[in-house]
């Protein structure tokens, strides 16, 4: 059963519970005002002889007497079957009672009347010598009050019920509308694959149905992206793999056919063999990299001196190119909590990136300094630099600058880019095309000691 089904025979309950709980007391209130007639006339026919009389001097006019019956019917009913009137009530003079003969020993009993509005009574036959005592009272006190507390209770219902649907359309609007159509934009998306992601409107996103809305939509979109970026990365890892396979392929094809002739070229297809096998091999380290930091491989995190690891890498590169001028620059506390391996790999890669784009000798710069609660890194060179329109795209995997000149796998910044988000760093490049880049990175800080 569906929500909505369910909030309409929820609804439905409540509007008969409601009805018959209001007719109860209409019926209860009704009852207890005819035992408040039936018990008057209880009294008044306990003595039939003194109610005559009584009768008789009221009908004369006796004061105390027409005060005290003013809305009672008396009346002598004859073994004839004739009922003649002693006492009518002032407000009826003509009033009657329709007699059907049954009422000797019944108790009280209605019946209808003639001569009068035509209002109803509540009547008891005592007895009295050969004849009996016909004593009545109004009933249009009783029904005119439980009239109006029909009414009452019906206004009331209608107004229960009123709130009631204005709530049930405001739960229907804000609540299950959203939900059904949350649930019709997830089947399409699970009917299509995903490949055609579809977002849901969010007019009141302070709702619970608003937030769940919300939440759809950055699932679906997060899903539609990371769907897009598998697609991508199957392209462009199918593309780089594709060239050292087709290399590959073509010397032993040659090698099969007998084309390749003399030691020289044997060995000239060996190396460029062996060399394409190692930048598959490379390509597919990387990617293993990747892909164990995008599932969360566990870091061994333990205190670094970020100022001490630039120094490292200073060193080695001054052995490897003793004609460059690399500079290291450290400002206040420069400790922090990583994975030092991991670490040590990303700022290898800024700096081999570095000396990679830019011309012999000139110089490069390792800076580490103190920034509040983060530790700053930059690895700045005087290189040829970057576009503007390039930058946002630097760290893509496989994505490589364009008009370059430069082979490689452009895997290096974005396994940069995964080992500074699993520290839950940030990271960045600055550049002026012909002037340098400057590649930074930013880790938390690691407390100082007490």
């Amino acid at each position: 059963m569906t929500l909505r089904r369910r909030l309409v025979v929820a609804i439905s309950t409540l509007l008969v519970v409601v009805a018959l709980a209001f007719a109860g007391v209409a019926l209860v209130q009704r009852s207890y005002l005819v035992s408040q007639v039936d018990e008057r006339l209880r009294v008044l026919s306990a003595n039939t002889k003194a109610l005559v009389a009584v009768s008789t001097r009221a009908e004369a006019g006796t004061g105390a007497a027409a005060d005290l019956l003013t809305d009672v019917y008396v009346g002598i009913h004859k073994l004839n079957g004739t009922l003649n009137t002693v006492l009518a009530p002032d407000a009826e003079p003509g009033l009657v009672p329709v007699l059907l003969g049954n009422e000797r020993d019944a108790g009280p009993v209605t019946r209808a009347t003639t001569g009068g509005s035509g209002e109803r009574v509540r009547l008891v036959e005592a007895p009295l010598a050969q004849r009996t005592v016909v004593v009545a009272l109004s009933m249009g006190g009783v029904e005119a009050a439980s009239r109006r507390l029909v009414i009452a209770l019906a206004l009331a219902w209608l107004a229960v019920a009123a709130i009631t649907l204005l709530v049930s359309y405001w739960v229907d609007r804000l609540g299950l509308r959203p939900i059904a159509r949350l649930t019709a934009a997830a089947e399409h998306v699970t009917a299509t694959g995903g490949r055609d992601p579809v977002l849901v409107e969010t007019d009141h996103p302070a709702t619970e149905a608003g937030r769940l809305g919300a939440a759809f939509n950055a699932m679906v979109t997060t899903t539609s992206a990371g769907q897009e970026q598998l697609r991508r990365f199957v392209a462009d890892a199918s593309h780089e793999l594709r060239t050292p396979l087709t290399t590959l392929r073509g010397y032993s094809s040659l090698y099969a056919q007998g084309g390749l002739v003399g030691e020289d070229q044997v060995a000239d297809a060996m190396r460029r063999i062996n060399a394409e096998a190692g930048r598959m091999g490379r390509i597919v380290d990387d990617l293993l990299d990747l892909t164990a930091l995008s599932d969360g491989a566990a870091l061994d995190l333990r205190p670094l001196e970020l100022g001490e690891v630039l120094e490292d890498l200073a060193a080695d590169l001054r052995v490897r190119e003793p004609g460059r001028r690399v500079t290291v620059q450290r400002s206040g506390a420069t400790g922090v909590l990583a994975d030092s391996d991991r670490l040590r790999q990303a700022l290898t890669a800024l700096v081999a990136n570095a000396v990679k784009y830019s011309d012999d000798g000139t110089p490069v710069t390792l800076s580490a300094e103190q920034r509040g609660p983060v530790v700053r890194v930059l690895v700045a060179d005087r290189g040829r630099g970057i576009p503007p329109q390039e930058l946002p795209r630097v760290f893509d995997r496989f994505y490589r600058v364009r008009d370059t000149g430069e082979r490689g796998s452009g895997l290096g910044l974005a396994i940069v880019a995964a080992i500074v988000t699993a520290h839950r760093g940030r990271y960045g490049v600055d550049s002026v095309p012909g002037q340098g880049s400057t590649f930074w990175i930013e880790l938390p800080g690691r407390p100082a000691r007490p």
